[in-house]
C-alpha cells in the first residue's frame, strides 16, 4: 500500500513538470516572457527552461533510497516552496514567481551539491534531464542570483505601479 501512495506522488510530481515545462516553453516561443516583464528578466529565459529539469532531478532525488535523510529534507523544503502559493515574489507579478522558485530551487540544490555527499553528487548527473551539464547550469544561476538580487525591487515596484495606473 505504502509503494502505492509513493507511485502515486511520484507521477503527481513528474505531471507538474511536464505541466510547467509546456508553460514556460510557450511563454518563451510566443515571446510572452519579454512582454510580461518588460524585458527586465530576460536573463533569466535560458534558466527558466531549466527550472522543470531542476524540479524533476529533485523529486528523482526525492525518491531515491540510497540519498541521505538531510538531502531529502532539503528537497522537500524545495519542493514545498515551489507549490506554496506563499512565495517571497507575489504570484500576482507575472513570471517572477518562477524566477523565484528558480532561485530558491537552485540555492537549495547548490546547498545540497555543497554537501559533497558522493552519492548524491553521483545520482544528480545520472537523474538530470537537460541538455547542459547540471553542474554548469547551477554555478551560472548562483552567479545571476547576485544581479537579480539588485533588480528585483525595482522591477516589481514599477511593475506594481503599472498595475495600479500610477506614473513614474
Amino acid at each position: 500500500m505504502s509503494s502505492n501512495i509513493q507511485l502515486k506522488k511520484r507521477e503527481e510530481y513528474e505531471d507538474f513538470y511536464k505541466k510547467l515545462r509546456t508553460k514556460i516553453m510557450g511563454w518563451v516561443k510566443s515571446g510572452e516572457l519579454n512582454k510580461k516583464t518588460q524585458g527586465w528578466v530576460g536573463k533569466f529565459t535560458e534558466y527558466l527552461v531549466v527550472l522543470p529539469d531542476l524540479v524533476y532531478l529533485l523529486i528523482k532525488l526525492l525518491f531515491d533510497r540510497e540519498v541521505p535523510k538531510g538531502t531529502k529534507s532539503l528537497i522537500v523544503i524545495a519542493l514545498a516552496y515551489l507549490i506554496s502559493p506563499i512565495d517571497i515574489i507575489p504570484d500576482f507579478v507575472p513570471v517572477a514567481g518562477l524566477v523565484d522558485d528558480l532561485l530558491v530551487t537552485v540555492i537549495i540544490l547548490n546547498r545540497i551539491i555543497n554537501g559533497k555527499d558522493p552519492i548524491v553528487l553521483n545520482k544528480i548527473p545520472e537523474y538530470w534531464p537537460g541538455e547542459s551539464d547540471v553542474f554548469e547550469q547551477v554555478r551560472k544561476i548562483v552567479y545571476l542570483i547576485n544581479e537579480f538580487a539588485s533588480e528585483l525591487p525595482k522591477g516589481i515596484l514599477k511593475f506594481m505601479k503599472e498595475e495600479k495606473g500610477g506614473k513614474k
